[in-house]
């Protein structure tokens, strides 16, 4: 077990696991981050921040945005075409989940586009209730086009060469403190949208 926190709490530890991902070849990283988009509970901020140590910024951050952009599109294609009628079912047994999709039909691509830039969004059920409402297959496209580019570039950059927090204890508390206020910003903004649906639905 001391084996296994050491790989984690260290700086050869992560350099160890970083070459380890690196062998396993590049486009393992945006396979990971294709499925994380069917299977949520997968940490996508994880995989973004293994992609961009182990590949480099640029070419991590481009497997990393070209695999969440192709996998949320393929869900919600999945849904649109194949998978209407269950998913419809599963919503319409959310009372919350009922009022997002109709505050989609209404006014879905500012309200899209904004969720969907926050990485704590659980974007898995937003694709899903994009792919029942009227929101077309173009439109959806381009809302995560742009961002999922804003939500990527802004893990990668936190997240970036992580070994350097053990020569850098400043720039790991800006970090820190950088996705506390994402967090935080994230559940500010769907307080914002619960007040908003209810306001416009009643």
């Amino acid at each position: 077990m001391s084996k296994y926190i050491e790989l984690f709490t260290t700086e050869e530890g992560l350099e160890q696991i970083f070459e380890a991902f690196d062998g396993l070849g590049i486009f393992v990283g945006l396979l990971l981050v294709f499925i994380e988009s069917f299977l949520p509970f997968l940490p996508l901020i994880a995989i973004v921040i293994l992609n961009t140590n182990a590949y480099g910024f640029l070419i991590g951050f481009l497997m990393s945005y070209l695999g969440s952009v192709v996998g949320s599109y393929s869900v919600f294609l999945i849904v649109r075409n194949f998978l209407k009628r269950p998913t419809t079912a599963y919503i319409n047994r959310h009372p919350t989940l009922v009022k997002m999709r109709q505050f989609v039909d209404t006014r879905g691509f500012s309200f899209l586009f904004i969720l969907l830039s926050l990485p704590f969004t659980p974007s898995s059920v937003v694709n899903l209730i994009a792919g029942i409402s009227n929101i077309s297959k173009r439109v959806y496209l381009y809302i995560l086009i742009g961002s999922k580019f804003i939500m990527i570039l802004s893990i990668s950059v936190v997240g970036y060469d992580v070994t350097a927090f053990f020569t850098s204890p400043a720039r790991l508390l800006i970090s820190v403190i950088f996705l506390i206020v994402l967090y935080v910003l994230s559940k500010l903004y769907e307080k914002y949208l619960e007040r908003k649906m209810n306001n416009h639905l009643e």
